[in-house]
C-alpha cells in the first residue's frame, strides 16, 4: 500500500503491522491468569448476591419482630388495666365480689353428657 504525503509529495509505504502472538509457557500463564481473574469476579458476584438476599431476609425478620414487639406491648398495657386483672381473677382464680354468688359447674360432667347424647342419637 502506498500513500502520498501532502507536504513533500513523497510516496510512503505503510507496512502492515503483524500482531505478536503469545505462545508457549507465557501464553498458558497469561490465559490461566485471565481465567483466575474472571473466576474471582464471578465468585465475588455470587457472594454479593447471597449477602443481599440474607440482608433482605434479616430486614424482613426484623420487621416481623418489631410488629410482634408492638403487639406484646399493647397486650402488656391491656393486661395491666384494672378490667383485665378483674377478668383474669374471676376466670382463673374463681374470685367474686362480696355481693355475688359463684356457681361452679364440672367441666368433665358436661363434656361426658354431650358425648353420651351425641352417641345416643347416632
Amino acid at each position: 500500500m502506498a500513500k502520498m504525503s501532502k507536504r513533500r509529495g513523497e510516496v510512503r509505504a505503510f507496512k502492515s503491522k503483524k500482531k505478536k502472538r503469545i505462545t508457549g509457557k507465557a501464553g498458558l500463564i497469561a490465559a490461566a491468569l485471565i481465567i483466575l481473574v474472571i473466576a474471582y469476579f464471578v465468585m465475588s458476584g455470587i457472594k454479593i448476591i447471597k449477602l443481599n438476599q440474607e440482608k433482605e431476609e434479616a430486614e424482613a425478620r426484623k420487621q416481623e419482630l418489631i410488629n410482634r414487639k408492638e403487639e406484646l406491648m399493647a397486650e402488656y398495657e391491656n393486661i395491666n388495666s384494672a378490667q383485665c386483672i378483674e377478668r383474669l381473677a374471676r376466670r382463673d382464680l374463681k374470685l367474686v365480689k362480696s355481693d355475688e354468688l359463684l356457681f361452679i359447674l364440672p367441666d368433665d360432667t358436661l363434656k361426658e353428657k354431650d358425648n353420651d347424647q351425641g352417641e345416643a342419637e347416632n
